[in-house]
Parts: C-alpha cells; sequence; structure tokens
C-alpha cells in the first residue's frame, strides 16, 4: 500500500519529497507573501516569517481547525511539515532514536503531498468554467 511506503535512502528521499511538495504548494498558493493567502481549497495563515522562512498553518476550507503546520524554506524551496493535525513530526518518546523521527518526518510529510495532490485536483474541479472570446 502507498502508505507504507520506504525507500531505502530515505532522508534523500525526505529532501526531494519535500522539494516536490514546495512545488505542489506554489501551485496551490501562488503568493505565500500575503498573509491569510488562500484559493477556493486551503486557507494559509503566516505565524512566522524570516529572511528565509515561513511558519504557515494550512487549512482546509471545509474546517476551520489547522491541519497542518508547516516550515517553508525560501533558499532551499522545499516546505516541511513541524505537525499535522496536532500530531508533531517526531515520536513522542523521550530519546527517539535518529531512525525513528526519520521515520515519523517521512510518514507526515509523505501524508502531506497525498493531501496536497488532493487539494489541488480539488481546485481544478472548483474553478468556474472559462468561456471563449468572441471576436
Amino acid at each position: 500500500m502507498l502508505h507504507n511506503v520506504r525507500p531505502i535512502n530515505k532522508s534523500f528521499c525526505l529532501q526531494t519529497l519535500c522539494e516536490d511538495n514546495y512545488t505542489k504548494f506554489l501551485r496551490l498558493i501562488p503568493n505565500i507573501k500575503q498573509a491569510h493567502s488562500h484559493n477556493m481549497a486551503v486557507k494559509v495563515d503566516i505565524l512566522e516569517t524570516g529572511p528565509f522562512t515561513h511558519t504557515v498553518l494550512l487549512h482546509s476550507i471545509d474546517t476551520p481547525k489547522p491541519i497542518f503546520k508547516c516550515r517553508v524554506y525560501l533558499d532551499t524551496l522545499s516546505i516541511e511539515v513541524i505537525s499535522a493535525d496536532e500530531h508533531t513530526a517526531t515520536t513522542p518518546r523521550l530519546n527517539p532514536s535518529p531512525r525513528d523521527i526519520l521515520n515519523s518526518k517521512w510518514n507526515i510529510n509523505y501524508f502531506f503531498e497525498k493531501w496536497l495532490i488532493f487539494q489541488l485536483h480539488l481546485s481544478k474541479t472548483e474553478q468556474p468554467p472559462q468561456q471563449a472570446v468572441s471576436t
């Protein structure tokens, strides 16, 4: 099943996944620098901003509660999920191993990718039909 994807070089694949998610995110929300940006399906609230990063909350328009808290890296063109619906990207144990942390980050960012794809499809289906211009 797709939710059980376990790449061999997970750290490299995680970086690639975060970069791919960034491009999907920008297709969904083209202007992240505007506070409270949104399209027809997703709303973004900027919590913190720095010279090369933004910390944002993503809401589905259907639910008022934030679904994802993410850090957007403008210098590396990537986005990483910090928490998803109150589940953090790290395991809650006292001393998680590096493998546990990496697995947790992989799972939450992989789920984020699937959510982004769903929202992109949803926003395409909700767009009003464009009319042809007559001359």
